[in-house]
């Protein structure tokens, strides 16, 4: 185990916007000791359901490898990030961002999920990661920008929240113009809300079909791909949207119900505080 990357990682995260229901997985995840140099950012919580889902699945990933980690907020941590994507690590005068970058900056300190799979297993896995971010992470980008009672009601005021007027307004809708011609280069551009709900739930099926009745997605050991699914899940389940309609999607599963509490109790209850915010039935 490299005790440098254990001792001095820590999180930073940009304060909440206000969007999403208390998460026992970060209070969890701001336990871990600070450092002066070692630190992982995101920005605010100004997009609702991204910003969380990476911020998740970025926790649970390092808790997962028994690291502990400090989540400190930034108003400006996308402009901090080497990409322009929000969360990342820095550790001593290295910055990392996006998980499958932090992944391979973690493995070659010493730590991986993954290990233990075969050629064929890991294939796989890259399969479903490659699924997750297709589908869910797109429908999330999609209910966020280009579904208007969405944008209206929290998505402007959400995003625009940790900058002052006009900037608020001009930061948003620039955002908006992004989200919107990235959609139409996927093909994305015309597709309705029930379709982008019924892809969503071709994806959960999916998820749920590989997961079966097993603790993770490979048996008994979580590997990158469960930090990846929780982190989604568990944001869709617990942001507050102007309806439900995308969380019953996932609610139809009770498997990925039970892994996302599973996940939860297990790395962030267990090792710190708080409670699930799922309804499990």
């Amino acid at each position: 185990m490299h005790r440098d990357l254990q001792r001095t990682l820590r999180c930073v995260e940009a304060q909440a916007g206000g969007g999403q229901k208390p998460s026992p997985a970060l209070a969890a995840a701001q336990g871990g000791p600070e450092q002066k140099n070692s630190w992982c950012a995101r920005p605010r919580c100004r997009a609702g359901l991204v910003c969380p889902h990476l911020m998740h699945s970025k926790c649970a990933f390092l808790q997962m490898c028994n690291l502990p980690i400090k989540v400190v907020c930034r108003a400006n941590a996308e402009y901090m990030s080497p990409s322009g994507k929000v969360p990342f690590i820095h550790v001593g005068n290295q910055v990392v961002s996006e998980l499958g970058p932090i992944v391979q900056f973690v493995k070659a300190k010493g730590h991986s999920l993954s290990d233990g799979l075969d050629e064929v297993q890991k294939a796989e896995m890259k399969a479903y990661m490659e699924l997750v971010n297709n589908m869910l992470l797109t429908a999330e980008l999609y209910l966020q920008w280009c579904d208007e009672a969405t944008v209206g009601e929290i998505t402007h005021a959400r995003y625009g929240s940790p900058y002052p007027w006009p900037l608020n307004h001009i930061l948003a809708y620039q955002k908006q113009w992004e989200v919107k011609r990235k959609m139409k280069a996927i093909g994305w551009g015309n597709k309705t809300l029930d379709q982008v709900l019924e892809d969503v739930d071709q994806c959960c099926q999916a998820l749920s079909q590989r997961l079966g009745t097993q603790p993770y997605f490979f048996n008994k050991q979580p590997t990158e791909l469960d930090a990846l699914v929780f982190g989604h899940l568990y944001t869709i389940l617990t942001t507050q949207l102007t309806n439900d309609e995308l969380s019953e999607k996932v609610k139809n599963y009770s498997n990925l119900l039970a892994f996302c509490r599973r996940i939860e109790q297990h790395y962030f209850e267990d090792r710190g505080k708080g409670s699930l915010s799922i309804r499990l039935s």
